[in-house]
């Protein structure tokens, strides 16, 4: 008889339905899995963005009694609970039995204060938030970045904290092949084209235009007509156009400013890419081995020279896409992330 296990998700943004996706796709054929996407109805609102935030917090509150009822039947059923992210923890809350159910998560709302020099969750909201993360039973973060905050920001106990791997889909991706031309195709993607230091490659690319490197650009951001730069949007992940694309690429390189851990960088890897991002993507340690695999920066500005002399260099550009492939294949197998997973749920 297969393990019984609830995902709860808060399928808010390309992140989370990437995450949950993923998560599916790890336990589908290994556990009766049940997926209950707590998505509470919304009424428009139309004021200004603080109001927006409570009402929005509000209505979710009233939606949750769905969930408590979700929560209840799987505690019946002797289902084990993941929730993936706090904020489907936080509106079970009142349903959950302490020490009983499980978090999976690589972000929290204090996560970036050090990036951002500012403050992104007021005492109050990080009390609530310390409540929930200290009433489960472990807490499985994807980074160590995440980790050591939840320990510091939160004070929950190192014992409640567990480390696991990004579930990626590896299979998925075909690697990219060694081509024999000179010609070098970079790929970025990122719909939020500012914060994910799209600006920043689209001025590097046009002053150099060079005639050997080409660049592709997965984004919903609008980005002017040039010469050898090709904007794709509207590609769903999975279908053929997105496998060929990255397929059909060299280097990955994703200049970001703020970033917990971009499901796209375990993507790239997975598909044979060079990888080129700043510290500012915190789960990049997990994916990128420095100067083997490619490279992770101080800063977009380090990230440019660096990309500068790696386009110059073709066969440690074929290196580095080898060594990219190879290190998904042995440290983030199915096999071996589904069973990281399985000893700290069940294992009890």
């Amino acid at each position: 008889m297969k393990a019984k296990l609830l995902l709860v998700t808060l399928p808010v943004d390309l992140g989370n339905l990437t995450l949950e996706r993923n998560l599916v796709r790890l336990f589908d054929k290994h556990l009766d899995l049940k997926v209950y996407q707590f998505i509470p109805k919304q009424k428009q609102i139309h004021t200004t963005s603080k109001l927006d935030y409570i009402a929005k917090v509000y209505q979710r509150f009233l939606g949750s009694y769905e969930l408590w009822q979700e929560i209840h039947q799987a505690q019946r059923e002797g289902r084990k609970i993941l929730f993936s992210g706090i904020s489907p923890a936080l509106f079970a809350y009142p349903a959950t039995i302490r020490n009983s159910t499980y978090l999976v998560t690589d972000w929290t709302r204090k996560l970036y204060e050090p990036i951002l020099g500012t403050s992104q969750s007021a005492p109050w909201h990080t009390f609530i938030h310390q409540q929930v993360l200290k009433s489960q039973k472990y807490i499985i973060g994807l980074t160590d970045a995440v980790i050591q905050e939840i320990a510091k920001d939160y004070n929950v106990p190192q014992n409640k904290l567990k480390k696991a791997k990004l579930p990626v889909d590896i299979n998925t991706f075909i690697p990219s092949l060694n081509r024999q031309d000179q010609e070098i195709r970079i790929l970025f993607v990122g719909g939020d084209i500012e914060r994910k230091g799209g600006d920043i490659l689209l001025r590097w690319f046009k002053e150099q235009d060079d005639p050997n490197v080409r660049m592709t650009m997965l984004t919903k951001s609008s980005v002017e007509d040039y010469p050898q730069i090709v904007v794709e949007r509207n590609v769903e992940y999975g279908e053929p156009k997105h496998i060929e694309i990255f397929k059909n690429h060299d280097i990955f390189v994703l200049p970001t400013k703020c970033d917990a851990y971009p499901c796209v960088l375990g993507e790239a890897t997975s598909a044979g890419l060079a990888i080129l991002t700043t510290k500012y993507a915190l789960g990049a340690p997990e994916i990128i081995q420095n100067g083997v695999n490619g490279y992770i920066c101080e800063s977009q500005a380090e990230l440019l020279n660096q990309l500068n002399a790696l386009v110059k260099d073709k066969p440690l550009i074929e290196s580095m896409k080898r060594k990219s492939r190879e290190f998904m294949e042995k440290e983030f197998a199915p096999e071996l992330v589904l069973n990281q997973y399985l000893s700290y749920i069940f294992s009890e």
